[in-house]
């Protein structure tokens, strides 16, 4: 009997957490590939298991068993009407604006119902086995480690065997057979269950498993339940947090989401397990000494190797997921509160989900709520030390009150005195001025050594790290902010540096644009652009040809690109983030547009998307530029995509790619996509920047061109720094349905 619950809770959790990936992939070519996008795709999938806990919890205590079997039967063979999952056609996103609103419509209609279904059984069963004559009976939480389980590897199984070897078709029909499976195993359950009941067994004490007679006793209270919802929702906005702030800010690496969503289940079935795997006391002991230098890092935006960052952000993350959700283990109530203690919590998940996805990109202009999810869990901690009294209450507020206005009163001073301005310009390294110095004093050292002494008080520890997320808002440093502002599609700043002779665009940590305030230069491509490196090579060839191009750029970024255009030529940028083109047409931030291209069209709304609906053969240039942080969204650069394109060039037109990338091998897929299509391409690589360039703004970048034919492109093909494309033929072309981010993915 055990055998069949734990094998049907397995089966339905891997169905759940592998549907979602396969999802995320089947609406990329609508939305793109932004951190946001799965934020609001996990929300929704929250909001819908928050869905499928309540109505768990009305069956369990509102329905006999009879009729509990009859209705869920019913339920369980609703999803058969939709299977397999596909999308609706021609139901496209908004063109301006945030598409959060219409992806959650979208994935209602296309999984909603699938997922909601399973999302019942892990409550639900154990509910059942709950009232079964099992040894285990009164104790089923343990079976939600096989839950839980069963989602890490579903996750885990999607990029590592899935997504290599089917193409989505053929993933939404195996799903189809898997769901078919779980109907067979929910039978069985139900059939143990009734079989169970007709032999009027009842619940058994086991000697190895502890009776919870004490949680019986004690009553469900507000403050109880409120608790519950508290210490779900703080792992669950850190998971998406730290997701949203290291794929973003740290390293743009394509499935890194996979990792604290993992640890975020594994840590579910460390705490679930029938024994104690971990010691909560030592968890609790460790985790002010992981959480402040984490919590310095974020504040600070501090770098290094990947290894070492990773195991700083998602090590400090499974421990504090481990620390909240041991705590709720520990509280969990008995057999017959089980279904309404899932519930609330589902609801603190999905209001972590709804904090992170929604009401972050609304009220904050940073990703301000990874350092409050950190804050949240030190407060939540259990105390090292009981007792105290009145006396101690009142210290927990007073002391961390002290040290902040200590601290701030010591900067302003120092601003009143003129100190802050003049160690702004004392430069001590290529990096750092000495008011990077104080920053760090100011911001981390004093008071991470303090909160440390408070470690032992975990208000007074809580409120000492917010204090430090204050200090951390003062405006020390060396690279002053003139414009941040933060949407949908992520966090987007231009920055000025100390001496104030550029200004540069930032998303997460990468640059998007970079431009020189010198008037003799400021009109001068940089960064990417520059006019010695591919893209210079592709205009010097092919400008002579026709001086009345008609070019079409998907991705604007600062502009930069505009001052290649010539008077009569005419130039459309295609960009989905409304906020890039707000900061490209302020000639207070950046100046190329209004100077080199005054008349130019901006087209809001997804590149592929839009571009679709601009009439065929009406472009003799079409470059790719459109970076979602540090990598090129999959949909953009498809078969597919590279076939719509085409049909929008006139004949003897090019294609120009961006594909300057840290981590994705973007060459080799482009490369089978040409040969798959006949198309001819060259590649140049430039690395060779040297200090005068550098100081001129200069990045290191890589480019690749695609033509019908070898003449199309100029003299490209005879530049001896740029060579033709090589076709893997072991390496199958990407469309919509097929691609495999893992297998060109380069970790460094």
């Amino acid at each position: 009997m055990l055998a069949v619950f734990t094998i049907c809770l397995f089966a339905s959790a891997f169905l759940l957490f592998l549907v979602e990936p396969m999802v995320a992939k089947m609406v990329l070519p609508l939305v793109g590939g932004t951190s946001a996008v799965w934020a609001t795709s996990v929300l929704f999938f929250q909001t819908v298991l928050l869905v499928g806990y309540g109505y768990s919890h009305w069956l369990a205590m509102r329905l006999a068993w009879r009729w509990q079997a009859l209705l869920h039967g019913l339920l369980l063979l609703a999803p058969l009407l939709v299977l397999p999952i596909h999308l609706i056609p021609g139901w496209n996103p908004p063109a301006t604006g945030s598409p959060a609103l219409w992806l959650v419509l979208l994935l209602s209609v296309t999984v909603g119902l699938p997922f909601m279904v399973l999302s019942t059984t892990s409550p639900l069963i154990q509910h059942w086995f709950s009232r079964t004559g099992h040894a285990h009976a009164q104790d089923p939480y343990f079976l939600y480690r096989a839950s839980n389980l069963g989602s890490a590897l579903g996750l885990l199984s999607y990029p590592a065997l899935i997504e290599p070897h089917f193409g989505l078709h053929a993933q939404t029909d195996l799903w189809r057979d898997g769901y078919v499976a779980f109907l067979v195993l929910s039978v069985l359950c139900l059939a143990a269950v009734a079989w169970s009941r007709s032999l009027g067994a009842s619940p058994l004490p086991s000697s190895t498993v502890p009776v919870l007679a004490v949680e019986e006793s004690r009553p469900i209270t507000w403050r109880r339940r409120l608790k519950w919802v508290l210490l779900a929702a703080i792992p669950s906005t850190w998971m998406l947090a730290v997701t949203s702030y290291f794929t973003t800010v740290i390293r743009p690496i394509p499935l890194l989401w996979v990792i604290p969503l993992a640890l975020y289940l594994f840590s579910f079935a460390v705490v679930f397990a029938r024994r104690q795997l971990v010691s909560r006391y030592w968890l609790n002991r460790l985790f002010p000494f992981y959480a402040l230098p984490l919590l310095g890092m974020v504040l600070l935006g501090g770098g290094g190797p990947f290894w070492l960052l990773a195991a700083l952000h998602f090590g400090a993350f499974f421990l504090g997921a481990l620390l909240c959700h041991g705590e709720l283990a520990a509280d969990r109530p008995a057999a017959a509160h089980l279904t309404e203690f899932y519930w609330w919590l589902a609801v603190g998940g999905a209001t972590g989900g709804l904090l992170t996805a929604l009401v972050a990109p609304l009220v904050f202009n940073d990703f301000l709520e990874y350092p409050l999810a950190i804050i949240g869990a030190a407060l939540l901690r259990p105390a090292l030390a009981q007792g105290g009294g009145a006396r101690s209450r009142r210290a927990d507020l007073l002391l961390p009150a002290a040290m902040l206005a200590g601290l701030l009163v010591v900067v302003g001073a120092m601003s009143v005195a003129g100190i802050l301005g003049r160690l702004n310009q004392v430069p001590l390294t290529s990096a750092t001025t000495a008011s990077d110095l104080l920053r760090v004093l100011v911001v981390f050292a004093i008071p991470a050594a303090i909160s440390a002494a408070f470690s032992w008080r975990p208000i007074r520890f809580g409120l000492a790290t917010a204090a430090m997320l204050l200090l951390a808002l003062v405006p020390l440093g060396s690279q002053p902010v003139i414009f941040q502002q933060r949407d949908f599609y992520g966090v987007h700043k231009v920055v000025s540096d100390p001496a104030g002779t550029r200004h540069a665009l930032i998303d997460g940590g990468t640059i998007h644009g970079l431009q020189l305030l010198d008037p003799r230069t400021r009109d001068l491509p940089a960064s990417y652009y520059s006019s010695s490196g591919p893209m210079g090579d592709v205009f010097a060839a092919e400008q002579p040809v026709d001086g009345a191009w008609s070019v079409a750029v998907i991705g604007l970024g600062a502009g930069a690109m505009a001052c290649y255009a010539q008077p009569r030529q005419t130039w459309t940028f295609y960009e989905i983030d409304p906020v890039v083109a707000q900061i490209a047409r302020d000639p207070a931030l950046f100046t190329f547009l209004r100077d080199c291209t005054p008349r130019a069209g901006i087209v809001l709304g997804d590149g592929r998307l839009t571009m679709a609906r601009a009439p065929d053969h009406g472009y003799d240039l079409i470059v790719l530029d459109a970076f979602g942080s540090d990598s090129v969204p999959v949909h953009l650069i498809t078969r597919e995509a590279i076939q719509l394109y085409l049909s929008k060039l006139r004949p003897g037109g090019i294609l120009l790619f961006n594909i300057s990338n840290k981590y994705v091998d973007l060459a080799s897929v482009l490369a089978g996509e040409a040969a798959s299509l006949s198309l001819v391409g060259f590649q140049r690589t430039d690395t060779g920047v040297t200090a005068d360039q550098a100081a001129a703004g200069k990045f290191p970048s890589a480019w690749l061109v695609m033509a019908q034919a070898a003449e199309n492109l100029g003299g490209i093909p005879l530049q001896p720094d740029w060579h033709g494309l090589q076709a893997n033929p072991r390496q199958p072309v990407w469309t919509d349905d097929f691609s495999d981010v893992l297998t060109v993915t380069v970790l460094r």
